[in-house]
């Protein structure tokens, strides 16, 4: 299936979940007061960061599923599946518990009046570790229909419980454990889709353990940077700014980040066909180059639309009360955009076990946590500062890209490994 085929298959199922997420965005927004809305968005940062496990867990579990798909190796996917699915249930409980341990100190910062929400996103992170294990066999599989179906209907579930909760009194912690019963229901549906490989009890991975381990470590890593560096903003903001302005930020955030959002079926397609390739040793940049192109277009798209039209959108989605910060919209966009591309990139080096543009997102981060740090006289002063930030970081993976492709076609078009692991 070509990266165009599965990217537009991903992108209808996504786009479900992305639309219901601003439907959801939209109800919250109406329905509970400003300070609330801004603590809910804090909330949902939070549990973003602390999930990085779990993207960790999906790309390497789609990275060896693509691998013994390639292999045709029917026991060594049933035993990846099985072990990922275990040790991942055994260790996620340690979490809940961290959360649990640490809720008042996590309550103190976010300026949060109650402990509930930050124990039920605890308990949330637990189904979802364990739902990416399904998420990642479905992804490496290319079983892309039900992959992207199940995050398509994780945001339906998740708007419906959303709305119901909150209209029957639950406010800021009905529509925070909205999240956690949508995962706990598409855990139980891909499950089934995958039970005949948990009802094998066989080997045949077990000898590309310390490799998966091994593996795990950059991605984790890797994760952990970018999804610091596309949720920390709020996270500080709620801390620097009033409660008010960090309202309006979440709703320019919400909004703009659909820049990166849209393209992300492309990521998810991407990876397992760019893993395929490498281990069958074909050329691997031209699936780069479709991907940078198909993304660059996306997101160019978002972000024209904020520019024409950024009160329009802003008073649709959210209300008039949140207009004033509609001109802010094109230039979180615009950073969102950036990120998008690096996404690309990154998922291009991580399925072929290229993991020295690490250093650069780790540099990225420490340096956004500076400079909004030095930057936030202003909301709009924060999203300048995070813009310059990203484009230093997409400028210096695209020279990276750019080197090794170089070097590769010096000698002999042919895929040299470099750049470090």
């Amino acid at each position: 299936m070509s990266l165009l085929r599965s990217g537009s298959i991903l992108f209808a199922t996504t786009m479900v979940a992305n639309v219901s997420n601003y439907f959801f965005q939209f109800f919250m927004s109406r329905h509970l007061a400003l300070d609330q809305f801004g603590a809910m968005n804090a909330v949902f940062s939070m549990l973003s960061i602390l999930a990085v496990p779990t993207t960790t867990i999906m790309l390497v579990v789609a990275k060896y599923s693509a691998l013994f798909r390639s292999e045709s190796s029917d026991d060594k996917l049933s035993a990846l599946y099985r072990n990922a699915l275990v040790r991942v249930a055994i260790v996620g409980l340690i979490f809940p518990v961290l959360i649990i341990f640490f809720n008042g100190t996590i309550q103190e910062y976010l300026k949060i009046e109650s402990r509930v929400p930050i124990v039920i996103v605890g308990i949330t992170l637990f189904w979802v570790l364990i739902l990416t294990v399904n998420l990642g066999m479905l992804q490496g599989l290319q079983r892309f229909l039900s992959f992207g179906l199940s995050i398509g209907f994780s945001g339906l579930l998740k708007l419906l419980f959303g709305v119901l909760f909150v209209v029957v009194g639950f406010g800021l912690n009905g529509a925070v454990a909205s999240v956690g019963v949508a995962t706990i229901i598409i855990f139980c549906v891909t499950f089934y889709l995958l039970r005949s490989f948990f009802a094998k009890n066989e080997g045949g991975a077990e000898r590309h353990t310390v490799s998966i381990l091994s593996y795990g470590v950059p991605v984790l890593l890797a994760t952990l940077a970018f999804t610091i560096l596309t949720n920390v903003d709020l996270l500080m903001v709620k801390h620097l700014f009033t409660p008010e302005e960090a309202g309006l930020y979440s709703a320019v955030s919400v909004l703009g980040k659909t820049v990166l959002y849209l393209p992300a079926a492309l990521v998810l397609a991407l990876f397992p066909m760019v893993a395929e390739a490498h281990s069958l040793s074909q050329d691997t940049f031209k699936l780069l180059k479709k991907g940078l192109l198909y993304t660059v277009g996306i997101s160019l798209a978002g972000v024209l639309l904020f520019v024409i039209w950024p009160g329009p959108v802003m008073t649709l989605l959210f209300g008039a009360k949140f207009v004033v910060a509609a001109p802010m919209l094109k230039y979180y966009g615009l950073s969102m955009g950036l990120m998008a591309l690096v996404s690309i990139i990154m998922s291009f080096n991580l399925a072929r076990h290229k993991s020295g543009f690490i250093y650069s997102l780790g540099a990225g981060c420490v340096s956004m946590v500076v400079l909004i740090n030095l930057f936030h006289g202003s909301l709009q002063t924060v999203i300048f500062a995070i813009i310059v930030n990203n484009l230093l970081i997409l400028a210096f993976n695209l020279w990276l890209v750019y080197r090794e492709k170089r070097f590769a076609y010096l000698h002999s078009g042919v895929e040299v490994e470099c750049g470090g692991e």
